[in-house]
C-alpha cells in the first residue's frame, strides 16, 4: 500500500517539479538528499498536464499534476512552491523564466540531458542558481530600461504634457488627471493615472463599461488625446513607482477582470508579469473593443517567448503603431487592450 502522504509543517518548503515525466522520474532518488531533504514534494508540472497523477518514487505517495509548463507560474504561485526542480533542455528553460519574474521561488535548473541520481548527488551536473540568476539580470535589464524610459519621457515630452493639461482644464475644467483602480502583476490592484478625456459624470448612468471610438462620452478635447494616445502619457509615472512597466499586457479594470476570468480560463495568466503600456497585443492591433480572446493569446505569447530584445522591439513598434498605424509585420505569423 502507498503510505500517505507526510504534511509539510508551516516552515516546511514546497518543491514542485517541472519538466518531463521520464526526467524527473529519475531525478526522484535525488530528491532524497541535499539540499532536497525536507522539502514537501506539491506537484508536477508538464508539457502535457494531462493526468491526475504522477509516481515519481515506488515508495512515495503519487504526486498530482498541476498542470502545463505554458502556465507555470500561475501553477507555481497557486502551489505556494518555494523551490522549482526542472528538468527540461536548456532552449526550453529560458523560454520559462520569464513567466517567474516576480514569484519568490529558488529554481535548480538540470542541464540539457538529465544524469541519473548517483551522478547528481556526487558531480556538478546539477546546476543550482543558474535559472535564478538569469532571472534576476532579465528583471533588472528590464526595471533599468522601465526607470531610463519613464524619467526620459517624462522629461522630453513635458511641454506636450503641459499643453494638454492646460487644454483640458480649459476645455471642461477639474480634474485634469483621472485615475482608476487596475489590476496588475498577480492581482495586485493599483491605480492607473490618464488625462481625464471623458466628462466627470461618464460613468454614473452606466457603470463600468467598455469605451468605443468616437465614444459621446468623451469631450472635444479628451477625443483628440485618446485618438493619438496622449491621454495614456501620465502612466509614465505608474512606471515610476514599479506598479507598471513600458511593455506587458495591459492592465484592466477589477469587475472586468472577473468577468473575463469566467469568459477565458487561462486569462489569469496575463498576471503573471508586470502590466505595460504597451503590448505584443497592442501593436498587432487588438486593443479596445477587439475579441478578448485574441488579446489574451497575444499576451500569452509575450510572456512564453520574452526576453529584454523582444521589449526593445515591441518598444519600436509601438512608436511604428501610434505613428503610422501599422498594425501588420514582416515574418511568420505567431500563435498569440488598449485598457
Amino acid at each position: 500500500m502507498t503510505p500517505p502522504p507526510t504534511p509539510p509543517s508551516p516552515a516546511a518548503g514546497r518543491l514542485l517539479l517541472v519538466g518531463a515525466r521520464r526526467e524527473v522520474r529519475r531525478l526522484a532518488d535525488a530528491l532524497q538528499g541535499p539540499p532536497f531533504a525536507g522539502l514537501a514534494v506539491v506537484g508536477f508540472v508538464d508539457g502535457s498536464g494531462r493526468g491526475r497523477q504522477l509516481v515519481v518514487h515506488p515508495g512515495q505517495a503519487p504526486v498530482p499534476i498541476l498542470g502545463r509548463l505554458d502556465h507555470l507560474a500561475e501553477v507555481a504561485d497557486r502551489a505556494r512552491a518555494t523551490h522549482l526542480v526542472v528538468a527540461v533542455s536548456r532552449r526550453r528553460a529560458q523560454r520559462l523564466l520569464p513567466q517567474l519574474a516576480g514569484l519568490p521561488l529558488r529554481v535548480h535548473w538540470a542541464g540539457d540531458k538529465v544524469a541519473g541520481p548517483r551522478s547528481l548527488a556526487d558531480r556538478p551536473r546539477w546546476e543550482a542558481g543558474r535559472a535564478p540568476l538569469a532571472l534576476r539580470w532579465g528583471r533588472v535589464a528590464k526595471r533599468a530600461v522601465d526607470l531610463v524610459g519613464a524619467a526620459f519621457g517624462l522629461v522630453v515630452l513635458s511641454p506636450l504634457l503641459a499643453v494638454a493639461s492646460l487644454a483640458v482644464l480649459i476645455s471642461s475644467g477639474r480634474p485634469v488627471f483621472y485615475s482608476q483602480v487596475r489590476i496588475g502583476q498577480r492581482g495586485k490592484p493599483f491605480r492607473i493615472f490618464k488625462f481625464r478625456s471623458m466628462r466627470t459624470d461618464a460613468e454614473t448612468a452606466t457603470g463600468p463599461i467598455w469605451a468605443s471610438n468616437h465614444d459621446d462620452r468623451c469631450t472635444r478635447v479628451g477625443e483628440v488625446l485618446r485618438r493619438t494616445n496622449i491621454d495614456e502619457l501620465p502612466q509614465l509615472a505608474n512606471v515610476l513607482l514599479g506598479q507598471m512597466s513600458l511593455v506587458g499586457p495591459r492592465p484592466e479594470r477589477p469587475s472586468f477582470v472577473e468577468t473575463f476570468r469566467a469568459e477565458v480560463p487561462d486569462y489569469e495568466f496575463r498576471h503573471a508579469v508586470p502590466s505595460g503600456m504597451t503590448g505584443w497585443a497592442q501593436v498587432h492591433g487588438w486593443r479596445g473593443r477587439t475579441p478578448l480572446r485574441k488579446r489574451v493569446q497575444y499576451d500569452l505569447d509575450y510572456i512564453r517567448r520574452w526576453d529584454f530584445w523582444l521589449d526593445i522591439k515591441i518598444l519600436f513598434m509601438t512608436v511604428q503603431h501610434v505613428v503610422l498605424g501599422k498594425t501588420t509585420w514582416t515574418g511568420p505569423p505567431r500563435r498569440g487592450s488598449r485598457g
